[in-house]
């Protein structure tokens, strides 16, 4: 995995830039683009401090911000994956900083606003332009990009984090092979649409990412709803009924945001056998791992 660069740090806040950027970058210059390409650096980082601020506002806390040409990766002291609703409003608030920027530019090119137009008007389009590229391509339904987010946030009360996080994931890197095509097929008319090839590239790579780490988020997610429980002494009840051939793990992957569980244990008649609590269940996935069956755990607990 390559290295981000660290261009400063704004209190407990660091920011840094990704090596993809300066490869898009260094794609824009060449194309006699220097002021657009600043512009749009401004425009990423204006997407990602209003993630910062959604984020502050529901009482999480971003550490770190790592810049892409397309929006950029916050850092999270508390994740928000184990709480849909603020993720949901953080995912959202970076596309609707683009979508007024839209507006409202765009009412000023037309006058709205009785002010003339002091900038270049070509100036104005391109920044029009950008916001409402990066407002649609953000909202792409695909991890690890906002729409991912929100995709995974809506999923989550009715599939669970873990499958939500495998769903989000599997489409983000089916739509970077498809910007990936259509960048290449585009670039026949003008090699500037290489940098949504290589936008795909990094998509699809960094889906998988998200994918591949979902397991470790998961786990993570479950340590501290067992927290969150003792924290607070209740939260909302669901159950789960489950064959004893069923593993830990198609278990887990049921588990809910904010929810504890309770797994009946039906033998292959479908005749209970056991009452298992979601922190036994966490219990014996770390002691004898995620394959373990529920047959064997009823028999040890006989």
């Amino acid at each position: 995995m390559l290295l981000s660069w660290r261009l400063f740090k704004f209190g407990d806040l660091e920011l840094s830039l990704h090596p993809f950027f300066l490869l898009f970058v260094f794609l824009w210059v060449l194309a006699g683009l220097p002021w657009q390409t600043l512009l749009l650096f401004v425009l990423v980082l204006g997407h990602e401090l209003t993630h910062v601020l959604a984020a502050k506002i529901c009482g999480v806390k971003i550490y770190r911000v790592e810049l892409f040409p397309f929006g950029g990766v916050g850092y999270l002291s508390n994740p928000l994956e184990f709480n849909p609703k603020k993720e949901f409003i953080v995912a959202g608030a970076g596309p609707v900083f683009n979508l007024i920027l839209f507006f409202g530019l765009w009412n000023y090119r037309l006058g709205f606003y009785g002010f003339p137009l002091y900038a270049e008007h070509a100036l104005v389009i391109f920044l029009c332009q950008a916001n409402l590229f990066l407002f649609f391509f953000n909202l792409l339904p695909a991890l690890p990009l906002d729409g991912g987010r929100l995709l995974r946030a809506s999923l989550s009360p009715r599939l669970g984090l873990h499958k939500a996080t495998e769903v989000a994931a599997v489409w983000g890197k089916w739509q970077g092979v498809l910007l990936a095509l259509v960048g290449l097929l585009l670039s026949y008319y003008d090699y500037l649409n290489l940098s949504l090839a290589l936008m795909g590239l990094f998509l699809y790579h960094a889906a998988g990412r998200e994918q591949r780490s979902a397991i470790y988020v998961f786990l993570r997610y479950l340590l501290r709803k067992e927290k969150i429980l003792k924290k607070h002494g209740v939260l909302q009840g669901e159950q789960l009924v489950a064959m004893e051939g069923t593993t830990i793990m198609e278990v887990l992957k049921r588990f809910k945001p904010m929810r504890y569980h309770q797994i009946v244990v039906l033998d292959q008649a479908c005749r209970p056998l056991n009452l298992l609590s979601e922190s036994q269940i966490i219990e014996i996935a770390f002691k004898q791992g995620m394959d373990t069956v529920l047959k064997g755990l009823v028999r040890k607990q006989k």
